[in-house]
């Protein structure tokens, strides 16, 4: 039953993370969604919203990460991978056939370890993304009055009605949605990440006591 539950996250997380390429997904999302995180506008400040739901990611995401991570063979496969890379690196900088000839034989193990390590990061990122994706697609839904945009919008349009403005150093009064450092690196997102990153060392290394 535990398997059939892992697969079916699984499988919802792959099918959110494919579909918010499609702006009708987007916006139906957005739209289920809606009820229930609508009244965190009642705040008024949109940056406490996002930290809000920033804080409930890191929460979810170390949760996650608790129970679905074994850490101890992930510090046992990254040590092996790092080892036989060095000692393999030596070998052809050496030009040791003979210690070639002995990684060669346990490079399939090698493999192993680095498939299971791949699939353990894959499980977690898309159990993450069914709870982290409908989060951003609300944001994204409400910071850019999506409801009254076009048909056929781009991911990032900002409407002009959409009136979340934040007050931040240096640069003043500045919408969510402007600019920052670099192409599609807006406020809005740079705020979540922020706080998602800053919670999250928080509660991961509460629940590692």
């Amino acid at each position: 039953m535990k398997k059939v539950v892992q697969n079916v996250i699984m499988i919802l997380g792959i099918a959110f993370f494919i579909g918010i390429f499609f702006p009708s997904f987007r916006l139906g999302m957005a739209q289920a969604v809606d009820p229930i995180l609508h009244p965190l506008l009642g705040f008024g400040k949109i940056h406490i919203v996002i930290f809000i739901l920033a804080s409930f990611t890191a929460l979810y995401s170390s949760l996650i990460q608790r129970f679905t991570v074994d850490y101890k063979f992930m510090k046992f496969a990254q040590q092996k991978i790092a080892e036989y890379q060095k000692r393999y690196f030596k070998a052809v900088k050496e030009n040791n056939k003979f210690l070639l000839k002995q990684l060669e034989k346990e490079k399939d193990d090698i493999k192993r370890l680095q498939a299971e390590l791949m699939d353990m990061n894959f499980r977690t990122m898309f159990y993450t993304v069914v709870v982290t994706i409908p989060i951003w697609i609300w944001l994204w839904y409400v910071i850019y009055n999506v409801q009254n945009l076009p048909t056929f919008y781009p991911m990032w349009s900002v409407n002009a009605t959409s009136h979340f403005n934040v007050t931040i150093p240096f640069s003043g009064e500045i919408h969510v949605s402007d600019y920052l450092m670099l192409p599609l690196f807006t406020w809005w997102i740079f705020w979540y990440i922020l706080c998602s990153i800053a919670v999250g060392q928080i509660f991961r290394r509460v629940l590692q006591e």
